[in-house]
């Protein structure tokens, strides 16, 4: 398992605040999502944090440290092993919250993919009746091609 690393760019230079007294802000929530340039890195992205508190990021037994931005956001690239189990994050005082794992990153990114194949192939399609491949893009990620693919045929039935 591969330990959490934290990349420098993603979070300046924030201090560390050690000990202070936080009010926990009940409306925080977080979740894992899949680098669309970077396949092999994950960010977690948490919100809705109380601004200036001590935050802690967790997958298995390893944990990394860091304070929230001033509008209460967490935005952090992270270094985790794909079979790591589920990341957690706890700002000091509040619950532990479940962000997700990287299974579930990876089949998020997939449907994501998909859907914006499809809604730009039925566009494309509907207005050109014409299922060609989108222009400009010199790799194309599999799953928006099959969703385009999808997305222009059904254009094509239901419009040409």
């Amino acid at each position: 398992m591969a330990p959490l690393a934290l990349s420098s760019l993603a979070l300046g230079s924030l201090p560390l605040m050690a000990g202070s007294a936080q009010a926990v802000t009940p409306k925080a929530t977080c979740h894992v999502t899949q680098d669309a340039q970077k396949p092999e890195r994950f960010n977690v992205v948490g919100t809705g944090l109380t601004p200036g508190a001590d935050v802690t990021v967790a997958q298995g037994g390893h944990k990394t440290f860091f304070t929230a931005t001033a509008e209460g956001k967490l935005s952090s690239n992270l270094t985790i092993a794909s079979t790591g189990g589920t990341v957690t994050m706890q700002e000091e005082g509040g619950p532990m919250l479940t962000c997700g794992t990287v299974k579930q990153a990876e089949e998020k990114q997939t449907q994501d993919q998909y859907a914006k194949g499809y809604e730009d192939g039925f566009k494309l399609a509907k207005a050109t009746c014409k299922a060609q491949a989108p222009q400009g893009i010199t790799t194309l990620d599999p799953n928006y091609e099959k969703g385009f693919n999808a997305g222009a045929a059904a254009a094509i039935a239901k419009y040409c």
